[in-house]
């Protein structure tokens, strides 16, 4: 027996989804550009931000960037962040830029520092202010040491290539 349903058809006791095939299929296209790393000074794992590009070469509006660990100090497994990481870390907000395929990023300890993500003819980068200049970031680097066996930031070094010149930038910022 075969009966139509909203979501899909019943054959016999099977339920085939219609939408299924084509979530699927959605996730599949989506294709990863990386934007930039946190790297930290208490071991080797890295934070690795990519834009999520969809099958049409555009940035996906659902969702722009994605942020991961590779664990780089254990078997350099792909691994996500957890909830305390995204909230009070290495998570950020996102939304639309002025531009269209342009959006503004902020990471969530690091509010003070606009990161742009753009597309540059076939490029998509994360762009900053470093050093007083515009650059691509591609870097940040987190020195870490503990107060009273709680984790505090020392500096944050910023990495990246002026936009204009093609130069390497760096910036040392000191948290207050």
């Amino acid at each position: 027996m075969v009966k139509r349903m909203r979501t899909g058809f019943r054959v016999g006791g099977l339920v085939v989804l219609l939408g299924a095939a084509g979530l699927l299929a959605e996730h599949v296209e989506v294709r990863q550009t990386p934007l930039f790393v946190i790297e930290r000074s208490t071991n080797a794992n890295v934070v690795h931000y990519d834009a999520n590009i969809g099958a049409d070469g555009q940035i996906d509006p659902r969702r722009p960037v994605s942020a991961y660990w590779i664990m780089a100090a254990a078997d350099g497994r792909r691994e996500e962040l957890t909830s305390l990481e995204r909230a009070k870390a290495y998570g950020f907000s996102i939304e639309p830029g002025p531009d269209p395929q342009s959006y503004h990023l902020r990471l969530v300890a690091q509010k003070q520092r606009d990161i742009e993500i753009v597309r540059q003819g076939g490029q998509v980068r994360a762009q900053s202010m470093i050093d007083g200049r515009l650059a691509w970031l591609q870097k940040m680097y987190v020195s870490t040491h503990k107060v009273l066996a709680v984790p505090s930031v020392k500096y944050i070094d910023f990495f990246g290539v002026d936009v204009a010149t093609g130069q390497d930038v760096t910036e040392r910022f000191f948290p207050n």
